[in-house]
Formats: structure tokens, C-alpha cells, sequence
């Protein structure tokens, strides 16, 4: 990737097709203030920096993207979602990246659950991958790594190429001399909302 590359734009791909099954109902589609779970994930994102935001969606796809008419995000469809879990999601975001014709330097690969992450955290991260490209940008707090991280382009086709036992933590594995830590100063890039205590604990209060 050529020096350029850190002036190029970095996109976002929200993994948001999985079944809540531990919510017992659609974790992204709960309120969060005055717009969904999903809806904050994708405004902060935007806010922070990162464009385009690829959503991708599968189950109860209607209803996602129905909630999400006024968010400035494009919808992509994971039709692999119920076999090939959360990875299927990001590999059909990237898929779609590479079809563009405008270039980037990488993407966050954000979750659909963590509306709570602040968009200082967000864009620490975004202004590290700025500062190098080429590099995996993973925020840690306490020598912790969370969500959203920055993938380089280049490792893209690593990451499109991953199947069966393989995860987001293969990849990391296999190229681990190119991951550099961002630290933040919150324990929300460890935290999602899988369950009804998570939603009570993380969400803002009413009003």
C-alpha cells in the first residue's frame, strides 16, 4: 500500500445478522436513547470519522432495515448467517467494499451491539489507522483488546479466505506482527449486550 493510503477513507462493517438468541428478542433493535441499538452503533461510527458503514443484516432482515431509514448507512445482506455466524458477516461487508470503485485504506469491524462505545474511542482508533495504514489497529484497555478494529485493506482476502474452525482471532494469530494496540481509557470496547442484564446494566437512562 502506497504512502497515500493514509489519506484514503476508512470504511465500517457492522456485523448486526445474528439471532439474539440469549436476548431472547433483537438486541439491535432495543431502544438506546432516542434511536435504536443499532442505529447509535451506526451514528457514532459516522460520527467518529469512518465512511462509508456497511450494515450487514440477516435475520429478521425487514425489520432492521426498516429501523434503520434515517441512518446514514448502506445494507448489505449475509444470506450465510444462521451456519456461518458473526465471520460470514464481516466477509460479506468486505466482499461489497472491494466491488466499490472508491478505494480505502481498510475498515473498523464493528459489532451491532455496543452503542455504548464512546465516539472518542472510535476515532482514537480511526486517527491511529490514519498514522499507519498497513498496520491491524486494535484499542485495549488493560492490556485487553476490544471492538471496533481497523483491518488494512491487504488483509482483506486473508480475512474473505477464513472457513470452517476458522475466526476474527485466526487471522489476528496469523498476523500478529502487524497488530499495534491503541489504549483507551473505557471498559466499553470489552462489553456487548447479549443478554437482558447486559441491556439493563449498559443502557442510558430515559429521558
Amino acid at each position: 500500500m502506497s504512502h497515500s493510503a493514509a489519506s484514503l477513507p476508512i470504511a465500517a462493517v457492522v456485523a448486526a445478522a445474528g439471532r439474539s438468541t440469549r436476548m431472547g428478542e433483537p438486541k439491535q433493535l432495543l431502544p438506546w436513547g432516542t434511536r435504536t441499538v443499532l442505529a447509535a452503533v451506526i451514528h457514532h461510527l459516522a460520527e467518529a470519522g469512518a465512511a462509508p458503514v456497511l450494515c450487514v443484516v440477516g435475520h429478521r432482515a425487514e425489520d432492521m432495515i426498516a429501523a434503520l431509514a434515517d441512518a446514514h448507512c448502506r445494507i448489505i445482506h449475509n444470506d450465510n448467517y444462521l451456519a456461518g455466524e458473526m465471520l460470514s458477516s464481516y466477509q460479506a461487508g468486505v466482499a461489497a467494499l472491494e466491488q466499490d470503485r472508491d478505494p480505502y485504506s481498510g475498515t473498523l469491524l464493528a459489532l451491532g451491539d455496543q452503542p455504548h462505545v464512546p465516539v472518542w474511542a472510535i476515532r482514537a482508533v480511526l486517527e491511529a489507522a490514519r498514522l499507519a495504514p498497513d498496520r491491524i489497529i486494535v484499542p485495549s484497555y488493560r492490556m485487553r483488546r476490544g471492538h471496533p478494529f481497523y483491518l488494512p485493506r491487504r488483509f482483506w482476502a486473508d480475512l474473505r479466505t477464513l472457513q470452517g474452525e476458522e475466526t476474527l482471532r485466526t487471522l489476528m494469530r496469523r498476523h500478529e506482527a502487524a497488530i499495534h494496540y491503541v489504549s483507551v481509557e473505557t471498559d466499553a470496547i470489552l462489553r456487548d449486550i447479549d443478554t437482558p442484564t447486559d441491556y439493563r446494566d449498559l443502557a442510558p437512562p430515559p429521558g
